[in-house]
């Protein structure tokens, strides 16, 4: 089941990336390093707001639908937090715009933050319909729309850059758009399936007793995460700041990409579990889900390390050669902050302990912050990748520790020992590679990412790595009997 879950996401990861890594080559060479910078930062106060006001919402929206299914209570589950939801968006979008237009900012800022800030209102209702869905296993219909939703806000916000007078506003317009077409598409499904619920106060504070502090712990983590673009911009200018976002995203999502996908298939199975079969089975999933992040993501955090200067190209000159600079670093960081919050924070969500979790971001943050403040003028931007990496591992290590105290976390040491040297092996064939430096960076990245790509799969059916070698028999197996019974079909024919 998990494995087809797995494969059913694809198209929404491949949207993501497309997305992603297309908004970072385009905007990078369509805006000057100046906007990149003030894009990045405001979206990154997108998701300070939207984390701050809404994403309990969403939180409460992935844990309680097993629950609401299995009580025969989905209509009233989904009305409660479609009406919520509603009336926060209105009223707490709106105060925070009033007082955006009263803080002493340039104009051209206010209103990039305007449409970025605003686009929340009709996103809150798109993400708990994508959430409802993932929630009930209905995996094509948020794949397709999704994946739709991806791809239409990211044309419609390029489109508006080149055929209109639009500049950094642009990408938000286009997701504003983006945002209003897939809910008016997926809103009467939604409908259908609140009829004759009823909103329950009940409920609510049920939810918000466990989604709040959810949502304390993502904007914590998100300031983990984004603070330094804020303290770079304040110290060394919003150019500074771009070079620094291109730098993080384009390591960062590849790794992202890697941990939502995952996390997709394997969150919504586990709730299911610890819901109908209990804890001890829901241990079993996430001891299976640990083991694949592992053997995925830490090849490609090596592999990003490896090929940084090659992949230098996909970015626009005004923030490339700074940028390729952080990109090791922060890959490595992107692996412990992945973990934190996609494997360590399973962990409070399955307890119910989910305002441990806040307590447990706390150290890295103020780490995180002071360690910005005391850097950033010593080592520049440097000095915010430094802190970065410092602030990630330590809130890795203590949600970790600190989790398995509420829930049996699995630590799979023997996978990673196994899954670290498959990827060293990889790491000194690609290092000692011989490359011509009449070579175009493309063809250098290509190379060696076939050539470390091809090293680790060897090393990891050598090391048995996540058990690779039975699940390669056993699909070869699967194969050859297939095959047989094809042909006894048609020898019977």
């Amino acid at each position: 089941m998990i494995g087809k879950s797995a494969l059913a996401y694809i198209p929404v990861n491949l949207a993501n990336m497309l997305t992603s890594f297309g908004t970072i080559i385009i905007l990078t060479r369509l805006f000057s390093g100046a906007e990149f910078g003030l894009y990045a930062l405001a979206m990154v106060t997108l998701q300070f707001v939207h984390m701050g006001l809404l994403t309990w919402l969403e939180a409460a929206m992935v844990r309680f639908q097993a629950r609401a299914e299995k009580n025969d209570d989905v209509n009233s589950h989904l009305k409660t937090l479609f009406i919520t939801a509603l009336v926060t968006s209105l009223i707490g979008i709106s105060l925070i715009l009033g007082v955006l237009l009263l803080l002493p900012l340039p104009n051209t800022m206010k209103i990039v933050f305007l449409f970025a800030i605003g686009s929340s209102c009709i996103t809150i209702f798109f993400n708990l319909s994508m959430e409802a869905h993932k929630a009930a296993h209905r995996i094509r219909r948020f794949s397709t729309i999704y994946t739709g939703h991806c791809v239409l806000a990211f044309s419609l916000g390029i489109f508006l850059i080149l055929a209109t007078p639009l500049r950094v506003e642009a990408p938000f317009i286009g997701l504003i758009l983006a945002g209003i077409v897939c809910v008016a598409i997926d809103l009467p499904f939604m409908l259908k399936r609140m009829k004759n619920g009823v909103f329950e106060t009940e409920k609510l504070q049920t939810y918000f007793k466990y989604g709040a502090p959810m949502c304390i712990s993502l904007l914590l983590t998100y300031i983990l995460a984004a603070a330094d673009i804020y303290l770079l911009a304040g110290y060394m200018g919003t150019e500074v700041a771009g070079q620094y976002n291109a730098g993080y995203n384009l390591a960062n999502r590849t790794l992202e990409t890697a941990f939502v996908w995952l996390s997709m298939a394997f969150t919504p199975i586990a709730i299911t579990a610890m819901e109908n079969k209990g804890e001890a089975e829901s241990t079993v999933i996430l001891n299976n889900y640990a083991v694949t992040l592992l053997w995925f993501v830490l090849p490609a955090a090596t592999g990003i390390a490896l090929v940084a200067p090659e992949a230098g190209f996909i970015l626009g000159e005004s923030v490339r050669t700074e940028a390729v600079k952080i990109m090791p670093w922060i890959a490595f960081s992107a692996v412990f902050n992945g973990l934190m919050n996609f494997y360590a924070q399973r962990a409070f969500m399955l307890s119910g302990k989910t305002g441990m979790f806040v307590w447990c971001m706390l150290p890295p943050v103020i780490i995180n912050i002071s360690l910005n403040i005391l850097w950033i003028p010593i080592y520049g931007m440097m000095g915010a990748v430094y802190a970065t990496l410092a602030a990630y591992a330590l809130g890795f290590v203590i949600s970790v520790w600190v989790g398995r105290k509420y829930y049996p976390l699995p630590l799979p040491v023997m996978a990673t020992l196994k899954i670290g040297l498959a990827c060293l092996s990889m790491a000194v064939c690609v290092h000692f590679v011989p490359l011509s430096d009449t070579w175009p960076d493309f063809v250098k990245l290509v190379f060696k990412a076939t050539i470390g790509g091809g090293v680790y799969l060897i090393a990891s059916l050598f090391f048995n790595t996540s058990n690779c070698r039975s699940i390669l028999q056993d699909s070869v197996g699967k194969y050859i009997q297939d095959k047989k019974m094809s042909h006894q079909v048609v020898d019977t024919q």
